[in-house]
Formats: C-alpha cells, sequence, structure tokens
C-alpha cells in the first residue's frame, strides 16, 4: 500500500519520466548508485523501479517520527553518523540484503547537492558491491534542482520553489562491475544526467522565446544601460518594442535569406540586431571585424550571405570588405521608418498581453530547438576558419546551465566586453542575462582598461567574463575600486596564472575564476565557483589551477589519445565533453564534423586529467605539443614554467616549435623587453635548476625578441602568426589582429 501510494504522489506531483528500466535486474541483487539532489529522491527512485528497493539513510531520519515510520516500513537500512561498529554493521546489513537478492540503493554523496552539481561520491559502496559481488548500477534523478525538498533556496522546505517548469527525469544505466571505483561510477551517473540533459534540449525553449515571456511578465524591469551615449536605460518592455518593431522592417528586405550577417561591435545596437533576426527566424552570423579581409570574405562565402546588418557608425571605425554580391543595411536608414503610434500599438499589447500569446501573435511558437540559431566561425589562428553551427537547442541548454551553475538571478548586472562573434559573449553575456531576466551593458573595446573600470564602477556591475590578456590591462590601469561590485568574475580563452588571480584579488577584492570552454560547446564547459556552505555543510567548487567542474548536464571523460581507452582518476590524456551543447557540425565540412565527433562525444584536443571530485585541470594541447627527438613537449607548459621563473603575470613571451632536421622540431621562444638582468642564458639555466628535461629546454640562440606579441580579437595569442614568425614569414614587428 504505501509503495502505491507512493507511486500515485510520484507521477501526480512530479510526472516523472523513467528510462532504462531494462538495465534493471528482473532477479538476483544489484546495488543502485544515485546523486542526491533532495531528501525525496528515495521516493522517486522507489516509484521509477518495478522492483522492491532497500534505501541506506542517514538514521537521523529512520528515527525520526512519522517519517522514521514510513521509511522504516519501506525497510530502509539505518546508516549511523558516527562510530565504526555500527558503520560495519550497517554495511553487513547491505550486503546480506543484496546476496538476498534484493536491490539496496543508496546517495554515495551522503548529503543533497549545496549547489545543484554532485560532490564527490564516497567510497563505502565499493567494499558492499565487492563483498557482495553484485552489479553496480548508475542512476541519476534530474530535474529536483529548486524543489522546496533541496537547498536550491539555501534552506529546506519554507522556501519558493525553485525547480525548472516540467518533469523529472529517473534514468537507470548500463551495470558497471563489482569493482567499479567511485570515480567510475561518479562518471557513468554524470554521463545519465547529460542525456537527460540532451533529451530535455529537444523540447527547450529557445532563448528569445524567453526574452519575449520575461519582457511580458515584468516590462518595466531594466534590461539594456547603453554605453554609447549617457547611459541610457531601457526596460524590458522598451527593448522588446524596439526589437518587434526592427523585425518587421527587416521582414520584407531579407525576404527568405536564412542567414544574415551582423558587423557590429557588443553594444546595445548589436545586441538589437541579434535578437530582430532571432524574431524573424534567422540565423545570425557575427562576423569578426578584428580579422583580416581574407577571414571576413570566407566567412561570408560560406554562409552565402546576402545582407549585412551593420551601421555607419561603426563601418566609419572599421570599414569592412564583404564581397561584390553582399549588401550592407545600415541600421540608422531603418530608424525613422519606424512610426510613433506603431511603437505605441506594439509597447502596448507588451505590457498588456502575456508572453505565451504574443508568441502566437507573432509566429514564434513555430521556431523549435532544432533550428540552427547562429554561425559562429572560429579564429583562424591554425587555418582557414570554420563555421560552427549552434541550434537554440545548444544555446538554450549552455544559458540555462550556467545559470543554475552560477546562480545566476534578475538582480545581477552583466558587464559585456567580449564581442559578440566570441562564443562565450554570445550566449553568457548577451543571452544569459535576457534569458534570466537580468540587466546588462555592453562596451566594444575590452582593451580600454579605464572605461571599464568605470563603468563597472559607477552602474555596480556584478557578473563580467574576461581573458587573462585583458584582466593584466585593468591590473595596470584600473583603479581598487572599479570592480568591487562584482560577484562574478568569469576568465577564459587562455590559462588563468594562479599569481595573476592573486594579484587582481588583492588589488579589487575580487578573485576571477577560471572556466573553460570552446565555440564547438556553446561554449561553456566548466566553471570554479565560490565554495557554498549551507547547513553545515561546505561543497567544494573551486580549486585553484583547475577549469573547475562541469556545468550540470555536462559530462567529461579523459580517454587515451591514440587508443581511446577510457582512463582513471588523475591520469592524463585526451579531454572528451559529452552535452547538449555538443555543436551540430562544421559548415559545409562533414569530414571535420566526424573527426571531432565520437559517438556524441566532442573531442576537444586538450590533454588534462579529472580528479574523484570532478575538477578538469588541463596540461596543454595536442596541437601545442612539439616532438622533439620522439619526445612530446607541452609548449604551453614550458610558457608558464619560463613565467613563472620571471616571477611575470604579463605575458611577456610565446613558445612555438619549427621543423629541424636532426631533431624533428625545434623550440622557439619569441619574447618582448625581458625584466632587468634576465637574458636567456640565466632562463634556460632556471629551467634546468626547476628539473625539467634537457629537451623541454630551448637553446639560447632560440630565443627571438618581438616588438608586440601577436593577438587575436579575443585576446589569445594568435597561434599561427606566432609560427609565421618563428619561420621568418612574416614580420616580428607587427601585432597581427590586435
Amino acid at each position: 500500500m504505501l509503495h502505491a501510494i507512493n507511486w500515485l504522489y510520484s507521477w501526480l506531483v512530479y510526472r516523472i519520466r523513467v528510462s532504462g528500466r531494462a538495465y534493471l535486474p528482473e532477479k538476483g541483487g544489484a546495488l543502485i548508485v544515485c546523486n542526491h539532489v533532495s531528501y525525496v529522491d528515495g521516493i522517486l527512485l522507489l516509484a521509477a523501479s518495478p522492483r522492491r528497493v532497500r534505501f541506506v539513510i542517514d538514521e537521523y531520519f529512520v528515527n525520526r517520527g512519522l517519517l522514521g515510520w514510513f521509511l522504516r516500513s519501506l525497510g530502509a537500512i539505518p546508516m549511523p553518523r558516527t562510530g565504526p561498529k555500527g558503520f560495519r554493521q550497517a554495511m553487513q546489513a547491505a550486503v546480506d540484503l543484496l546476496k538476498q537478492g534484493e536491490i539496496v540503493a543508496l546517495f554515495p554523496e551522503g548529503y543533497p547537492t549545496r549547489c545543484g552539481t554532485m560532490m564527490k561520491f564516497r567510497r563505502g559502496f565499493e567494499q558492499i558491491a565487492r563483498d557482495a559481488d553484485v552489479p553496480v548500477i548508475p542512476a541519476c534523478i534530474d530535474g529536483m534542482w529548486g524543489s522546496r525538498f533541496g537547498y536550491a533556496g539555501g534552506r529546506l522546505i519554507w522556501t519558493r520553489s525553485r525547480r525548472r517548469p516540467g518533469p523529472v527525469r529517473v534514468r537507470l544505466g548500463k551495470a558497471l562491475p563489482a569493482g567499479a571505483t567511485a570515480f567510475q561510477a561518479r562518471q557513468a551517473v554524470q554521463e545519465l544526467l547529460a542525456q537527460s540533459a540532451i533529451e530535455r534540449a529537444e523540447s527547450i525553449r529557445p532563448v528569445h522565446r524567453t526574452f519575449v515571456r520575461n519582457a511580458a511578465r515584468r516590462p518595466f524591469r531594466l534590461c539594456f544601460i547603453d554605453t554609447s551615449g549617457k547611459a541610457q536605460q531601457l526596460t524590458y518592455g522598451k527593448t522588446l518594442t524596439g526589437v518587434v518593431c526592427l523585425s518587421r522592417l527587416l521582414k520584407p528586405i531579407l525576404g527568405v535569406e536564412h542567414m544574415v550577417g551582423v558587423w557590429l561591435p557588443s553594444s546595445t545596437g548589436g545586441a538589437f540586431a541579434n535578437l530582430a533576426l532571432c524574431m524573424l527566424g534567422k540565423t545570425a552570423v557575427n562576423l569578426n571585424y578584428t580579422a583580416g579581409p581574407e577571414v571576413v570574405q570566407s566567412s561570408v562565402r560560406q554562409c552565402q550571405l546576402r545582407h549585412v546588418l551593420t551601421s555607419k557608425r561603426f563601418v566609419a571605425k572599421v570599414p569592412g570588405d564583404f564581397g561584390p554580391d553582399v549588401t550592407p543595411i545600415m541600421l540608422e536608414d531603418l530608424l525613422p521608418g519606424i512610426g510613433r503610434w506603431t511603437k505605441l500599438a506594439t509597447f502596448l499589447m507588451v505590457v498588456i498581453l502575456p508572453g505565451w500569446l504574443l508568441e502566437r501573435i507573432w509566429g514564434l511558437n513555430r521556431h523549435q530547438s532544432n533550428q540552427l540559431a547562429t554561425v559562429v566561425f572560429s579564429s583562424g589562428s591554425t587555418g582557414e576558419p570554420k563555421g560552427i553551427t549552434l541550434s537554440h537547442g545548444n544555446i538554450a541548454s549552455n544559458v540555462e546551465a550556467f545559470i543554475e551553475h552560477a546562480q545566476f538571478s534578475q538582480e545581477d548586472r552583466v558587464l559585456g566586453i567580449l564581442p559578440f562573434f566570441h562564443s562565450f559573449g554570445y550566449t553568457v553575456t548577451m543571452w544569459g542575462p535576457l534569458a534570466v531576466g537580468a540587466s546588462a551593458m555592453y562596451l566594444p573595446d575590452p582593451r580600454a582598461a579605464k572605461e571599464v573600470g568605470e563603468w563597472a564602477r559607477s552602474q555596480k556591475a556584478t557578473l563580467m567574463a574576461a581573458t587573462a590578456t585583458f584582466l593584466r590591462f585593468y591590473v595596470r590601469r584600473c583603479d581598487p575600486e572599479d570592480f568591487r561590485s562584482m560577484r562574478l568574475l568569469v576568465c577564459g580563452a587562455e590559462k588563468l596564472p594562479v599569481a595573476l588571480a592573486d594579484e587582481f584579488e588583492a588589488k579589487f577584492g575580487v578573485r576571477p575564476l577560471e572556466g573553460y570552454g570552446c565555440t564547438e560547446l556553446s561554449p561553456v564547459v566548466s566553471v570554479n565557483m565560490a565554495d557554498m556552505k549551507v547547513a553545515g555543510i561546505t561543497q567544494v567548487r573551486s580549486k585553484p589551477g583547475t577549469i573547475g567542474q562541469p556545468l550540470p548536464g555536462i559530462a567529461t571523460r579523459i580517454v587515451h589519445p591514440e587508443t581511446g581507452e577510457l582512463l582513471p582518476e588523475d591520469t592524463e590524456g585526451l579531454l572528451l565533453v559529452y552535452g547538449p551543447n555538443v555543436h551540430q557540425g562544421y559548415l559545409h565540412r562533414e569530414d571535420l564534423t566526424r573527426k571531432s565527433l565520437r559517438e556524441g562525444w566532442y573531442v576537444t584536443g586538450d590533454i588534462g586529467h579529472v580528479d574523484e571530485d570532478g575538477f578538469v585541470t588541463l596540461t596543454g594541447r595536442q596541437s601545442r605539443f612539439a616532438k622533439i627527438g620522439g619526445e612530446m613537449v607541452p609548449l604551453e607548459r614550458l610558457e608558464e614554467e619560463l613565467h613563472a621563473v620571471m616571477g611575470m603575470t604579463d605575458r611577456v613571451l610565446a613558445v612555438t616549435s619549427i621543423p629541424d632536421e636532426k631533431k624533428g622540431e625545434r623550440i622557439i621562444v619569441l619574447h618582448l623587453d625581458f625584466p632587468a638582468g634576465t637574458t636567456p642564458e640565466s632562463l634556460t639555466d632556471a629551467l634546468s635548476k626547476r628539473g625539467l628535461p634537457n629537451l623541454w629546454i630551448p637553446s639560447e640562440r632560440d630565443f627571438r625578441p618581438v616588438s608586440s606579441m601577436p593577438l587575436l580579437g579575443t585576446g589569445k595569442l594568435d597561434l599561427q602568426a606566432i609560427k609565421q614568425i618563428a619561420l621568418g614569414n612574416a614580420p616580428s614587428t607587427t601585432a597581427v589582429a590586435g
């Protein structure tokens, strides 16, 4: 009777969806290990199982009033909090039940998550599975984060439910052997969560539709702060009104064109252009205005663009050579075509009508998650740019995961300095605030340190994404009070040196946290966050030197670079990523698409390892290794060692390699002016004293001075330009695409 009541409650209240029941054996014992999101996880897992399940549960709950009676009636196994004797007895009780052919379930984290991501799996279940000699069944519960029975609000029960709408998914996975480790079980559960997220992404609401609903729900909430003038403020109602009016003017001009170019900086106007194209069901292609004309024209050709949205003001500063068959559309020329009464009527619709009805009136309900949202071109640092296709499902799922992981709320104020042709700028700093109902402001030049600092201080910005290169500008030129209001400062695109993070925190009082992503992954994969302490339990969310834990719904694994064999914890290998954020493929390049994907896993090309807590550490990149005398030398690691020897947080050198007849390859160090007393001889001596292999140490004759370091518009090193300088095919006195 209790099982029937529980089943009815779970299916009616949470509308649970169960996958993988076939992996649960019909007879015999099995040990289920599951992630822990809330205090009703056991009820949901019990409702999902066709067989009776005995749970290992903290004795505090088993002995507590009506709840304890309910748990004892279900045959729960009490696990004492202290004392090795009681602990061994509970484990033996679980082993005995398993040997009798029963199903036993436990939550290896011990406590429900404090932040939405999994904690470390405790190793106690390993002994239970080995002693009972039964398979370990990984399971996951997805969709319960935000429930009143979890810690999303910082406390239980007496808090508003923040759970996302939709059913709760319970997924069972392929059995692991009895000797499975805690790390292997955690990885398996993480992959199940990623599979569930992929399933959810098939019906997720595109972000521009979420923006419409937010605008209709709170039309007078601040949306954009326009930094091009006197900090003009635009509410969500005014923003949606302007976007709808602009899309109506563009519709007859663009016709049936599927892809439309955007040649605009990170600005309110750039956001308006992207929003208007989404409202029309078009695919926005934000062109890289820091790249050379060959890269821009290649992007135009690959997308077969016929129109590019831009402005006279921007074209006067950054002329664009799009080719003879492309017509620029100047936004200033369109604005006079929007009548006063048209704006008023549209604004009244936004204020009066609900969002779901506005979607139907404007035909947005036909825009689905599988449709293409944008094409983002790679930087071209290693050849012709590749067009990475991202669907609305890719973008919306990545935004949703970042919002959950970073606890992004409508109270946040985003300072966007990364361009929209940069995937992080497009996904997180543009769509992130619009999806959650926060406000944003944009600056076109992230290197204008004084301007960035002044806007951050005057508008009390709380969230910003940057690169290590840009942080160095701010440390040198900004005032100590400029970034005091920052709640979260994420640093990606290149490695964040610990010394630079320390220096930034010492000056501004906020610590930059390193994250990781790439365009093919929409782009965010993992981010360090501040540790969270709730109800006496601290969940570790940050480890210096790592790129953090994967976002919810994203899985990582480390494999052998050549054989593809899955590697154990803390073992260095090739990083693969799996989840709803994995791109749709490279535009017109199926050959490259096949190489980048292995059974749905994206091959990042980065080398690293994963620890027992799920934190990922990158140690290099496949393409940034030199093969010298038959051994692989990590060039990025060598750069770090050289900077550490000099005690420098500013980038003053870059390491590359060129062909060599005797050794296969030779290391070349391009450098700016060294600090006083530093010479190539002193650096090579210091590297030798640090215990680096002789093959890693460059020759003193291979240190070559340059007047400036070649950078891309995102602040990353231009690896192609560095290689050409080292080969003598490019001048060493000119910065490339800086």
